[in-house]
């Protein structure tokens, strides 16, 4: 990365952006998994790893959320960017040099960002726990440099209309920035009390609503007809997904503070718009379901439509589960319980995760002109993310369903402990499984860089994977 920071970016070549923001990621995951991985076996453990508030849980939680967050899943997004974009453009990427120059300052942004956090400097939001000059870092050094190079790109294509992925990549970015600026304001002015929590979990919810959902689903509308052959069975229904986004997701966030005294009628509001995502919510799933017809032997053949697939399968519970929590009838019961906990990592952990994961699999083969180094390690790492990820939310949904019973019965706090100790540990046997499986998937991707079958000019990596 170091030698093209200041090259001529003429001398750069094409996909090396995308190329360090795959690896990058990848990374990030690791270090994103194992943080979370130490953090549950804190849970499951409660010996473990004790006298020092380094490693205290309530320490290192917000680090491992921020490292998945703006590592791994943000990161995956920026490849994508640097490759799908200019790809449906019949274009070059804008500028190479920039997407480098940004690739470094978010990595380096993001390391010292996650080192003050974890020496205790951090705003004390969640979501939201950057201090101040690291949030004005992110925007100015990172999204900002990241959506003139996407939006230029999408100015310079080559092709007559936009296609519905670079629709959601470039307002996403441009959402986000908002979301950053808006969500953030409490600690740029200093504002308290309600302000100030109505604020951050407007930034919170918007954070997953604006930037990781659209931009997930953004990608599964390139991988699955570029991979299959077949067109997007609609593109009106693509518009319908991408705007109703745009007017219900954007909800006024006050589900997440019920039991506050906001207005009635803007948690109401909240509420509704809350179960209207299932309009794009349906959309989504039901044109990517329709996209494969005729293609279904692909799930079981190709390593990257499965990702693709189970991910866009997993936004069925996903926001059927994310609207109802939502409902007064529902939200009063599950709030403050490990019930949220399995829907956040639902959307994070499955949903988008999967989704990501194809497009670095994907995209990596097809920049550097390489083969999947061993498919059988591809497949080890989906069944461990899959298998890993489904113990860890089934066991966290149980556990947060206990406490959520235990505190209408007003059952004594330590019996509730200890009903839930065998899904904490089972907990930690999922995150685990999945952070196995991604030290797998680095070594793989690695290898597939230096010793993956070169793949022939005119021929993409998926055409010539299952060849015998």
């Amino acid at each position: 990365m170091f030698k093209y920071l200041f090259a001529k970016n003429e001398d750069i070549p094409a996909g090396s952006a995308a190329v360090f923001f795959g690896f990058s990621s990848i990374i990030w995951f690791i270090i994103g998994t194992g943080l979370g991985s130490f953090n549950a076996a804190k849970l499951a453990f409660p010996d473990f790893v004790t006298g020092s508030y380094m490693f205290a849980f309530g320490h290192m939680r917000q680090v491992h959320v921020m490292a998945v967050i703006f590592g791994w899943i943000s990161m995956a997004f920026a490849m994508a960017f640097m490759y799908i974009t200019p790809a449906l453009g019949n274009t070059k990427l804008w500028s190479e040099k920039l997407g480098i120059w940004t690739c470094f300052n978010w990595n380096g942004g993001l390391a010292v960002a996650l080192c003050l956090m974890w020496a205790g400097v951090t705003s004390g939001r969640e979501y939201t726990d950057f201090p101040w000059p690291i949030d004005l870092i992110i925007l100015f050094a990172v999204l900002l440099p990241l959506g003139i190079n996407v939006w230029m790109t999408i100015v310079h294509r080559k092709t007559q209309g936009i296609y519905t992925t670079n629709w959601f990549f470039g307002a996403a970015i441009f959402m986000l920035m908002i979301v950053v600026l808006v969500g953030n304001l409490p600690e740029y002015f200093s504002l308290t009390g309600l302000t100030e929590a109505y604020l951050t979990w407007w930034h919170a919810h918007n954070i997953l609503g604006l930037w990781i959902t659209p931009v997930a689903a953004a990608i599964a509308y390139y991988t699955v007809p570029k991979i299959t052959g077949n067109p997007l069975y609609s593109h009106r229904i693509g518009h319908l997904h991408f705007w109703s986004v745009v007017v219900f997701y954007s909800t006024p966030a006050a589900h997440h503070l019920m039991s506050s005294p906001l207005p009635e009628w803007l948690k109401s509001f909240a509420s509704v718009e809350g179960v209207l995502i299932l309009v794009p919510a349906i959309a989504f799933v039901s044109n990517l379901l329709l996209t494969m017809t005729g293609k279904w032997h692909y799930f079981v053949d190709n390593i990257e439509i499965r990702f693709t697939i189970t991910g866009v399968m997993l936004a069925i519970p996903l926001n059927m589960q994310g609207g109802f929590q939502q409902t007064r009838a529902i939200n009063w019961y599950v709030h403050g319980t490990g019930w949220i906990v399995a829907h956040a990592h639902l959307a994070l952990l499955g949903f988008s995760t999967f989704l990501e994961a194809a497009a670095v699999y994907y995209g990596l083969q097809t920049i550097l002109r390489r083969k999947i180094y061993s498919l059988a390690l591809a497949n080890f790492h989906f069944w461990f993310l899959l298998i890993g990820f489904a113990t860890y939310w089934i066991s966290i949904t149980i556990a947060g369903l206990i406490q959520g019973a235990a505190k209408i019965y007003e059952v004594p706090y330590i019996d509730v402990v200890i009903a839930e100790h065998p899904y904490m540990i089972a907990r930690w046997v999922g995150g685990t499984m999945v952070f196995t499986g991604n030290v797998v998937w680095l070594y793989n991707m690695w290898m597939t860089a230096r010793a993956g079958t070169p793949v022939p000019v005119g021929r993409l990596p998926h055409e010539i994977a299952y060849e015998r």
